[in-house]
């Protein structure tokens, strides 16, 4: 198997240019929904601020978090870094397999897009909110206690 195939989550959209955004991401939970009032997508609250390991959700072990206490408002952030050759004649996209509920999707700062349903794959074209060197990708998700939204595995 060529090694730019492993950990692929699409075989069939597979390219030979692309990175893994899971391992470790800085993380913060935000229950009382201050995080965008404070800007945390400039700036996380050093006081707030743990590891993560992504695509594991923070309620189990491999999260290296495990709180199985329900926290409605999470916030993740990871630095990367982009070739200044990445950015000429090619798109840059950020795919998601599954978020919760209510996801926001924040690249330097300005929002790239938000999905709502949770459960389902979705994609932003993040090309003209990066540039050549260091990135900032924020994610906040929102999953609330509501009894009429749609739950997942976690509860």
């Amino acid at each position: 198997m060529k090694s730019y195939i492993k950990n692929y989550p699409r075989p069939q959209f597979v390219r030979t240019d692309w990175q893994n955004l899971n391992g470790t991401w800085d993380f913060a939970f935000d229950d009382e929904n201050r995080g965008e009032k404070e800007h945390w997508e400039k700036q996380f609250p050093a006081e707030l601020r743990r590891d993560i390991c992504v695509p594991f959700s923070y309620e189990t072990k491999l999260s290296g978090i495990e709180d199985e206490s329900i926290h409605e408002t999470v916030w993740y952030q990871k630095n990367i870094d982009v070739d200044a050759e990445k950015l000429q004649n090619h798109k840059l996209m950020i795919h998601f397999e599954g978020c919760d509920y209510l996801t926001k999707v924040m690249v330097n700062g300005e929002l790239a897009g938000s999905h709502r349903g949770g459960y389902t794959r979705f994609s932003f074209d993040i090309t003209n909110l990066v540039h050549a060197g260091q990135n900032t990708l924020t994610v906040k998700a929102e999953d609330r206690a509501d009894a009429e939204q749609l739950r997942g595995k976690q509860r």
